[in-house]
């Protein structure tokens, strides 16, 4: 009766009500509320205390008939529960209220766009509970709270156990899906809408979780921190328009009807290609399209492809070259923002007006809004449009060697200062010893003159320091784009006595803050980081801290899985923990700029860092280009500001594998970057990886030599891999006296999961990639280097487009392993999803390489990190240090002349000859492909050996045998805990030592003989020794050799005359 009193309507409507599911829903629910109270009241309930629940359920009701009126057609008007006569006026009504509602949500969007601009005041929210709260907001309601209202509930949630309660107060009118009024104070209503926004956050959480796209930003800022300032990071959803292959200017005049929606930043606008778009390709369906890109390219049938559109596959049909423009709103008061990767070459405008260009995806960026007018009045939400053209230019070019995404590609910071004029632009702390450091600081805003004082508080110092700052008598840099210029001053502080230096063993780290005062008040603060640390490049080696250094480590990309270069903290983290179990302590950074919170986790753990700007073999003529250098020269410039006070990060390069055989042309371009690196780098190295090697004519200039090269994989054989790497050493000790050498990149492709036929090392097989990575990393320590970055830590995404020719033969494909060309018959890991063959142009010179599964597959490990290939734990043996080695220089010759090795004859097999022979069949272990080493009684079987620079290798066989001749005396797989089989492999994976020993008894040898052990001191098991003595025996006179743990298992021998 009361709901018929109040909506005016005949009683035909009591029946529509009881069959209207969700009208019966809102009663229900409404019965709940009102049977809650009455149980919660302490005493009688008062009448009116029924009028609000009864009054809201009213115009609940009222507002869904109403809506489901203005959705019925005229046809369906006769069977509505109304008469005919006030239909017009209820229609009327319904489209009044729409139309307000419609000014309400105008409203609405104002205050949501205030809201995201203001939401990282206080932050506390998760970043997963920001996407869900986007999502929340996307639908239109009726009606909404007021702000102060939001943000008091907003400044009260600091915790992942409050973010659900403070999404039901942001957004509680659309917890239930109803159409209805909000803004209520009942504690039963806001109890029931936290409930349910808790559970779909949870369940929406949940879906993200499982989709493994978890871009939830670093639990920390990287350094430097700012606590003078605000600083949000604009992570999250900015509203995304793809335009095309339009000119980047066209992009600031980008309509409001072109946004398409939504992209979650930091975001890789070109790097999901394999999954079709829709506005390109309307008629292909949202699953992956290569297969049917090549499908269309080769002509082969493929049964879901028979829609496919030339232009579906074009780069540019599939978004993947063209500009994107990126949109958020700013709160007025932000004066300075910081990009730290945005690529191929953005523009950013504030309120549709140019203030930024930048061209270079890696380096960091700043843009001053400082002293810009606001055109829609100072307290309006200032529009930023960022413009991102994934296009190939000068700097980045189409052949480089892994895929280079376009978008807003790391994160953006947004600044606000209290005084906005006065900053400080850089602070950097160089040390010069245990106690002192040389303090550097750049502010600008001292146009005018005056005196700032400069407060800094050093970690371990209670009290603080001051220093007065003339602005006048500082040293005036400009700045571009606009006309402020940077006041610097430097000056040296002692530190207080508690100060450890940072080691990779110990890496201790200090922190300096400092505040900038001004009338007595803080405009502006900084806190860095920093160690205590310092470097040499000499007498072929490399000091750290006064201590030889041996660099044992890894190229690293930073693509990942899902596209992109953001990687997740969390698995930023796996990386270093990866890395730690590897027993690596260098990563050089290829080929670009690198996160800053990779660099802080390397600063916390103790390794080691090569950072380089982005080049990928450059030309000679890009190397004349002024253009390109003076983009060079910014981007190095950007790199060792961001970086400056990592104590991790040792080396600057620059030109990666550039043509520096010209003389004329490429020495002017390396010194001017060597000359610039070392005016800024603040003692740090300078070096760039040379491919040109023996032709290099640039290697004078650098502080040590660095080699590319991949022998055993494109040019030399296995077997040859210690040769090539002795014979660059030998040549560039004698032309480059001094200088430490260093293997900048060396490897072998290997897909993971693939390992060939068994006992057969086959190509792109995991074995044959262990082979080579073992036998280099035993080849560099042999020679001399100072240290090994392996190419590459994980495999690597590239773009599968630059291999496709346009029709592959069956020619072409004919002899290639089966994985090659299907994923099925081999891959078990992530790499499923790029997976595709392609015939490729020849690019890279006289072989031929491929990029199966579109990676660079001479990754360690897994694009997805989850599988460890052989390779790795090859390297993991040959990076695990056992007998000190001296760094830098190459081990001695020992035993150069061939010689017979023969057992003491008190030994378990008494006067047995160290040979080789063939596996017997029983004997063989898994997968060995070398040839068995033994002990043998009859001197005919012998070997005959040499033992130069640890490497032990067969010359020959006292009966002429040829079985193994050439190859390396190397440690096998493992027998038990403590002991493994020796075989002679191609691959030298083992370095050895001869040890003389005291002998009792000479047993017939001449006094001046002396028995010696053959010990491990790289590679698998090392610190073992070479055994006869309990080892299986292979026959009645022979029996098979291992290496043992136990020192007092090793046997002695003696040489033999050959």
């Amino acid at each position: 009766m009361f709901l018929r009193q109040v909506l005016q309507m005949n009683p035909a409507y009591g029946s529509y009500l009881q069959s209207d599911q969700e009208l019966v829903e809102i009663v229900q629910l409404y019965a709940k509320r009102l049977r809650a109270r009455m149980v919660s009241s302490q005493g009688p309930l008062p009448p009116n205390s029924f009028y609000e629940p009864l009054c809201e359920l009213s115009w609940r009701v009222t507002g869904h008939i109403l809506h489901s009126v203005l959705i019925l057609d005229d046809t369906a008007a006769n069977n509505l529960p109304v008469p005919k006569e006030p239909l017009s006026q209820v229609k009327m009504l319904v489209q009044t209220n729409m139309e307000l509602s419609k000014k309400l949500n105008t409203m609405r969007r104002d205050y949501l766009r205030e809201l995201t601009s203001h939401r990282d005041k206080q932050r506390s929210l998760s970043y997963e509970k920001q996407l869900i709260l986007h999502d929340l907001q996307e639908n239109p309601v009726m009606f909404f709270e007021p702000l102060k209202f939001v943000l008091v509930r907003r400044s009260a949630a600091n915790s992942l156990t409050r973010d659900a309660v403070m999404l039901s107060f942001l957004y509680s009118c659309h917890a239930v899906p109803l159409k209805r009024p909000c803004g209520t104070e009942d504690d039963v209503t806001k109890e029931f809408i936290k409930l349910v926004v808790e559970e779909r956050a949870w369940i929406a959480a949940s879906g993200w979780r499982d989709s493994l796209l978890d871009h939830s930003p670093a639990e920390r800022p990287p350094y430097p921190h700012y606590p003078g300032r605000r600083v949000v990071t604009l992570e999250g959803p900015w509203d995304f328009a793809y335009l095309g292959d339009v000119p980047l200017a066209a992009g600031a005049f980008i309509r409001e009807e072109e946004f398409q929606g939504t992209r979650l930043v930091p975001d890789a606008f070109n790097d999901r290609e394999w999954l079709c778009p829709l506005q390109q390709c309307p008629q292909w369906p949202t699953h992956p399209c290569h297969r049917c890109c090549h499908a269309l390219r080769t002509g082969s049938a493929e049964p879901s492809c028979d829609r496919a559109l030339p232009q579906c596959c074009d780069p540019v049909g599939l978004g993947r070259r063209g500009v994107a423009a990126y949109r958020i709103y700013l709160e007025p008061e932000v004066s300075l923002l910081h990009f730290r990767g945005c690529g191929l070459r953005c523009a950013v405008l504030l309120d549709r007006t140019s203030v930024a260009e930048h061209e270079g995806s890696y380096s960091p960026f700043w843009v001053d809004l400082a002293g810009l007018p606001w055109p829609s009045g100072p307290r309006a939400p200032r529009e930023l449009l960022v413009l991102a053209d994934s296009r190939f230019g000068t700097l980045q070019r189409l052949h480089f060697d892994w895929l280079q995404p376009g978008g807003i590609l790391r994160p953006v910071e947004a600044h606000r200062l209290e005084e906005s004029s006065v900053r400080i632009r850089h602070l950097a702390v160089e040390p010069k010893s245990v106690t002192h450091v040389l303090v550097s600081l750049d502010i600008l805003g001292c146009e005018s003159g005056g005196t700032l004082l400069a407060r800094l508080h050093f970690s371990g110092l209670e009290t603080p320091r001051e220093r007065r700052l003339d602005c006048l008598g500082a040293t005036s840099t400009p700045t571009a784009p606009s006309a402020r210029v940077a006041q610097s001053a430097a000056w040296l502080e002692t530190l207080g006595p508690g100060a450890g230096v940072w080691t990779s063993e110990r890496p201790e780290l200090q922190m300096l803050m400092v505040q900038l005062m001004l009338d007595g008040r803080q405009v502006d603060a900084i806190t860095v980081r920093f160690g205590l640390r310092w470097l040499e490049a000499k007498e072929q080696q490399l000091w750290l801290n006064g201590a030889p250094l041996q660099l044992r480590g890894v190229n690293r990309h930073e693509s990942w899985v899902w596209g992109g270069l953001h990687r997740p903290w969390a698995e930023l983290q796996e990386d270093i923990q990866l890395l730690l179990e590897l027993n690596a302590n260098f990563v050089r950074g290829a080929h670009y700029s690198q996160d800053q919170r990779f660099l802080d986790l390397c600063d916390e753990n103790g390794i080691l860092v090569w950072e380089e700007t982005s080049a990928w073999q450059p030309s000679s003529e890009d190397l004349a280009d002024p253009v390109f250098m003076a983009l060079q020269a910014q981007a190095l410039r950007e790199t060792i500001e961001a970086s400056a006070n990592h104590p991790s990060v040792i080396i600057f390069g620059f030109l990666n594998e550039a043509d520096a055989s010209e003389p004329t042309v490429a020495r002017p371009a390396f010194a001017r970057l060597a000359q610039l690196a070392r005016q800024m780098g603040q003692g740090r190295l300078v070096a760039w990886a040379s491919r040109h090697k023996i032709r290099d004519v640039t290697l004078d200039l650098g502080d040590l030599i660095a080699f590319n090269d991949y022998p055993g994989w494109y040019d030399a054989s296995v077997l040859e891999i210690p040769s090539v790497w002795e014979s660059y050493a030998d040549w560039a000790r004698a032309t480059h006296p001094g200088k430490p050498l260093l293997i900048a990149e060396a490897g072998a492709g290997g897909l993971a999961g693939w390992h060939g036929r068994p006992g057969e090392e086959d190509l792109w097989s995991e074995e044959l990639q262990a082979s080579i990575v073992g036998a280099t990393l035993s080849a560099a320590l042999a020679a001399g280097y100072i240290g090994v970055a392996l190419w590459q830590f994980a495999d690597v995404r590239v773009d599968g487009a630059l291999y496709w020719s346009e029709r592959p033969t069956a020619e072409e494909e004919e002899g290639l392993p089966e994985v090659l060309v299907n994923v099925s018959s081999g891959a078990e890991w992530m790499e499923r999803v790029a997976v595709v063959y392609q015939s490729i142009n020849n690019l890279f010179g006289q072989h031929r390489p491929l990029r199966p599964r579109e990676l660079n597959n001479k990754g360690l490990l897994s694009l997805s990190r989850q599988h460890k290939k052989l390779a790795f734990y090859a390297a993991q043996d040959a990076f695990r240090p056992c007998v000190p080695l001296v760094p830098g220089q190459p081990l001695p010759p020992e035993q150069e002349q061939l010689f017979m090795a023969r057992a003491d004859r008190e030994e378990g097999c008494p006067g047995c000859f160290l040979a080789v022979h063939t596996w017997n069949v029983a004997d063989r272990p898994p997968d060995e492909p070398g040839v068995r080493v033994h002990g043998h009684q009859l001197d005919s079987r012998a070997g005959h050996w040499s033992l130069r620079r640890g490497l032990l290798r067969l010359a020959g066989h006292v009966d002429g045998r040829l079985s193994g001749v050439g190859g390396f005396l190397s440690v096998s797989g493992a027998r038990d805990a403590t002991s493994s089989s020796v075989a002679v492999r191609e691959a030298a994976l083992s370095l050895w030592r001869w040890e003389p020993v005291a002998a009792p008894n000479a047993n017939g040898h001449g006094a001046s003989e002396r028995p010696f052990l053959l010990r491990v001191i790289a590679g698998p098991r090392c610190g073992a020794v070479l055994s006869l003595s309990g080892a299986v025996p292979r026959d009645e006179k022979s029996v098979y050799a291992t290496v043992q743990l136990d020192p007092s298992l090793g046997t002695l021998f003696w040489l033999q005359p050959t």
